[in-house]
């Protein structure tokens, strides 16, 4: 059901960002929505991935969702009201970039926010380990809001998603995007949130599953977030 305050995200991929009032649900898992603007607040209900929010107005209230020791998701509140229902929802939940929904397993929908393609290049070049020539194939996806670059390591190979706009808590929702897990159970199916580790300099890693050996959100040197997979077979 559409109204003023919600709205399912529809058409083609991420387009600009929002007005400063408007937010789209980035949490695979939902946008819960509290009575109050505190995290220990009474729970009205989970507003879908990709619902489109708009705000009566941003509480600055700096508190963090715990999601592991030494690794929390900073943000304020936002006010929400419409004909259906009205409440807070911590801005960790959304984003101002508009997503394109895709349905990955039986009904389970995640958000992309690639955007159009722009360029792709290829690459292949000799490297030596342990002295050992090696070769290494290398593709760069260059898109609206993200750069794709996947690397050939023979045995193994990585993905990294560079995010040229978004901050820590928006990448954080992106992990079980790019390596989705399900979850089929008697009560239903449901993607898997990857289980974080440790924080380490300027990485924060997760636990890998299956043929994926490792995965990060590294910050790199211009204070961009990018998320790393290694998968070796």
């Amino acid at each position: 059901m559409k109204s003023a305050g919600l709205e399912m995200a529809t058409g083609n991929s991420s387009k600009e960002k929002s007005d400063k009032n408007t937010f789209f649900v980035i949490n695979v898992f939902g946008a819960q929505l509290y009575e109050k603007p505190a995290l220990d607040s009474k729970l009205i209900k989970r507003i879908s991935v990709g619902e489109k929010i708009v705000a009566e107005h941003i509480l600055e209230t700096k508190q963090s969702i715990h999601i592991s020791e030494g690794f929390q998701l900073q943000g304020d509140f936002i006010k929400v009201k419409n004909q259906v229902c009205s409440g807070f929802i911590h801005s960790s939940d959304l984003t101002t970039f508009r997503p394109q929904l895709e349905s990955i397993y039986d009904g389970i929908m995640i958000p992309n926010f690639k955007g159009k393609i722009i360029h792709k290049t290829t690459d292949k070049r000799i490297e030596k380990f342990n002295d050992k020539p090696f070769e290494i194939e290398e593709e760069i996806a260059t898109y609206d809001h993200i750069i794709h670059t996947y690397t050939d390591f023979n045995d193994c190979f990585e993905n990294t998603y560079l995010y040229k706009h978004m901050t820590l808590h928006e990448v954080y929702q992106q992990l079980p995007v790019h390596n989705p897990n399900i979850d089929i159970t008697s009560k239903g199916n449901f993607i898997l949130m990857p289980e974080f580790i440790e924080k380490k300099d300027n990485k924060y890693i997760f636990k890998g599953i299956g043929i994926t050996r490792s995965i990060a959100i590294i910050k790199n040197q211009d204070g961009l977030f990018l998320i790393e997979l290694l998968d070796c077979p």
